[in-house]
């Protein structure tokens, strides 16, 4: 019973969780208050030159929440990474197992939520303020089927951040990023050298392939049912545990 207890407690959990929270307090609510800032001003430029134009900045919104949300992730373990902070973090009496889920917890659901909120009080200041009828669905933005798919991708892609925070020493967001786009890189080059051996072109047009290809109909509905759905069922499903994984083996490592 003790050695479960000290695997894993919701008591510590909570500590672990408030203290990096109020620790950080007073950076995390500048950072907040100034990105808020800055979209309730672009907000109030374009909804004053057109007041139907606010809508248009649902996906600015969007990029703000992702963008934010990586770099967020990528500092989750700032103290972890910092040689004077790091040894008195590491002494906390948390075990490994807490570290991980407490920052998945503050980076996946907290900040969300809280960037949520913010778009929904942007958008409500900007209507108060330009003095704009709030139609139905001004909100939709935070609260409808598209935000939750929205979020929902961005809950997966930050895993990958989160491990980078674990991974990288410095510098984690830019690091991390520029491995995604090397990464990607070779991904279509190995692609691209496959699609030509395979097909003979360098011309990957799907229905053109399809129509100028011998492949059987089983090789078809591979290429265009089976694999795309492996690769919907990996993305949806793998990637979070996948990453989720790698950051504790990166704590693991990191503690010893």
């Amino acid at each position: 019973m003790e050695n479960k207890n000290n695997f894993f407690s919701f008591k510590r959990l909570f500590l672990l969780g408030k203290r990096q929270v109020f620790g950080n307090f007073n950076s995390l609510l500048i950072g907040f208050a100034s990105v808020a800032g800055a979209m309730l001003v672009i907000s109030l430029l374009v909804g004053y030159s057109e007041p139907s134009g606010l809508r248009s900045l649902n996906s600015l919104y969007y990029v703000v929440l992702f963008i934010g949300g990586y770099v967020f992730t990528s500092n989750i373990f700032a103290e972890l990474n910092s040689p004077q902070k790091s040894i008195p973090f590491l002494m906390l009496p948390v075990s490994k197992l807490e570290r991980l889920v407490n920052a998945w917890l503050l980076t996946t659901v907290l900040y969300p939520i809280i960037a949520l909120l913010g778009i929904a009080l942007v958008l409500l200041l900007a209507h108060l303020i330009l003095g704009i009828t709030m139609l139905p669905g001004a909100f939709s933005v935070v609260w409808s089927a598209k935000a939750f798919k929205i979020v929902l991708i961005y809950v997966i892609t930050q895993s990958i951040f989160l491990f980078g925070a674990v991974y990288f020493r410095k510098h984690n967001f830019f690091k991390t990023l520029l491995s995604l786009i090397v990464i990607q890189n070779i991904i279509g080059v190995f692609f691209v050298i496959v699609g030509y051996l395979l097909f003979g072109t360098f011309n990957f047009d799907s229905e053109e392939l399809i129509q100028n290809s011998s492949f059987s109909p089983a090789m078809e509905g591979f290429f265009t049912q089976t694999l795309p759905g492996i690769m919907k069922f990996v993305f949806y499903y793998l990637m979070i545990p996948f990453f989720l994984l790698l950051t504790w083996f990166g704590i693991k490592e990191r503690q010893v």
